[in-house]
């Protein structure tokens, strides 16, 4: 079943709400999306300055603004 993108920016407001600083792996595990899918929903939230997203190193960590 195919999940609407307002469902899953929900989803993924939700989670980094309650987990600042979580990387874009653990939030792919949690949510269940695939890693493509992901970036471009986060990268959609962070266009709009709901979250933002931090690159350091090898690693993207997610934070609410």
């Amino acid at each position: 079943m195919k999940r609407e993108s307002l469902v899953i920016q929900k989803k993924i407001l939700k989670t980094i709400k309650s987990n600042s600083g979580i990387t874009m792996s653990e939030l792919e595990r949690k949510i269940g999306t695939n890693p493509a899918s992901l970036k471009r929903h986060c990268e959609h939230l962070e266009y709009l300055g709901m979250i933002k997203i931090r690159k350091e190193d090898r690693t993207t960590k997610l934070i609410v603004i």
